[in-house]
């Protein structure tokens, strides 16, 4: 396996540890937003920029969530 397949497929397996960005659905308004991804098995906060939506992801389960205020 060349080194190009190994980063392929461990973008695969934890979206956005490679390229250090991942595409996730606003759970308010359904927009496809593209995130920053710190740490692929971490948690991180963002907002919506079309509803101001506040949410976070759990990047390790890659679940999205609304954020309790």
């Amino acid at each position: 396996m060349s080194l190009f397949e190994n980063f392929l497929m461990y973008e695969l397996c934890f979206p956005g540890a490679v390229t250090g960005e991942t595409e996730v659905e606003c759970p308010y308004c359904g927009t496809q937003l593209t995130v920053t991804v710190e740490d692929p098995m971490g948690e991180a906060s963002f907002q919506c920029c079309e509803c101001a939506g506040v949410f976070e992801v759990d990047f390790g389960e890659g679940v999205v969530r609304y954020e309790v205020e």
